[in-house]
């Protein structure tokens, strides 16, 4: 029965990395990262109708809203090479910033909080890495209509 489970284990062990191989040359020549995680969210001054959405290279993206309504903006895969743009029905657009800078560990993800502030040009992000440090980006939500 042991030699069962080692083997069965060995199996699944081959399997994972078998599948991180074949997962890195189907990105392509470029070896995109896939495992970087950035969570975008924003305080509660922000309007409940903002809505965010990601596009780039190898970047995956889910977006939901908190209990309070505001956004939550999910970035896996190429979290460094997202390009984050956030708008209102208004025609209102925001650009995210921050993301490309930040440090991506594979244990957390790297967490970003908008301190918004209605009619500024731009707005401060708290970078939270690793879940132990706190990096302040002014300036990285910009306003770009």
């Amino acid at each position: 029965m042991r030699i069962i489970g080692a083997v069965l284990l060995a199996l699944a062990a081959f399997a994972m990395v078998a599948g991180d191989l074949m997962a890195r040359e189907l990105a392509g020549g470029d070896r995109l990262p896939t495992s970087q995680r950035f969570i975008l969210s924003f305080d509660m001054f922000a309007p409940a109708d903002l809505s965010c959405e990601a596009s780039g290279p190898g970047v995956v993206t889910y977006a939901s809203r908190d209990l309070a309504g505001k956004p939550v903006l999910r970035v896996t895969g190429n979290a460094a090479g997202a390009e984050i743009l956030c708008s209102r029905p208004d025609g209102t657009v925001w650009r995210a910033i921050a993301n490309r800078t930040a440090e991506y560990t594979p244990s957390s993800p790297t967490r970003a909080t908008v301190t918004f502030a209605r009619g500024m040009p731009a707005m401060t992000t708290v970078l939270r890495i690793d879940g132990k440090r706190d990096a302040y980006d002014f300036k990285s939500f910009v306003r770009v209509d």
